[in-house]
């Protein structure tokens, strides 16, 4: 009698254990993509929210082009969020060179030009070294944490593309390709 008893305990412990690893478990989400642009120096004036490939360009070091991407507003809190990722799809490399991640707590429209260019913070989150045509994927848990961080009121934000040196990179935008735009997913 004490062995049924003994061997009933341990299995209902066993799946005790199962049942609440699995309450536990962390899931994957995705804020949606609402809007991507970028906005260029040389045409200060021009809106792109309506282009295929948006740039992210630098010359001696200065920014030229900077590519915006606008998300729906986090689900977690900062607390909960292990990890992030930042993939976007390189459709041409006019210069290669390193793409860094800025975040900035509001949504840029699609109608703001470089010369109404929202101030997005300096402090960098992530930094990739892009040379060929590709998925290239970021290390964006600063990234994500921040947003849940700054936006936990539903608010969306944005994640800014800044190219370093003299890189030039395009990136496929969702008016260029719903299966190659730019995502954002978090583990929670």
């Amino acid at each position: 009698m004490e062995r049924k008893s003994f061997r009933f305990v341990g299995l209902m412990s066993a799946a005790l254990i199962v049942l609440l690893a699995g309450i536990g478990a962390a899931a994957t989400f995705s804020p949606a993509l609402v809007v991507d642009t970028y906005m260029d120096a040389s045409e200060e004036d021009e809106t792109f929210a309506e282009a295929e490939t948006l740039w992210a360009a630098s010359e001696s070091g200065e920014p030229v082009r900077i590519a915006f991407l606008v998300y729906s507003e986090m689900v977690k809190l900062a607390m909960e969020i292990e990890s992030g990722e930042l993939r976007a799809y390189v459709t041409e490399v006019g210069r290669p060179g390193e793409v860094t991640l800025y975040f900035y707590d509001m949504a840029v429209l699609e109608t703001e030009t470089w010369r109404d260019m929202p101030r997005y913070d300096e402090e960098p989150l992530a930094t990739l070294n892009i040379q060929e045509t590709g998925w290239a994927t970021w290390d964006a848990t600063a990234l994500v944490k921040k947003a849940a961080e700054e936006c936990s009121e539903g608010c969306p934000f944005t994640v800014v593309l800044v190219a370093e040196g003299d890189a030039s990179i395009g990136f496929a935008s969702m008016e260029g390709s719903s299966d190659r735009k730019a995502v954002i997913e978090y583990v929670a």
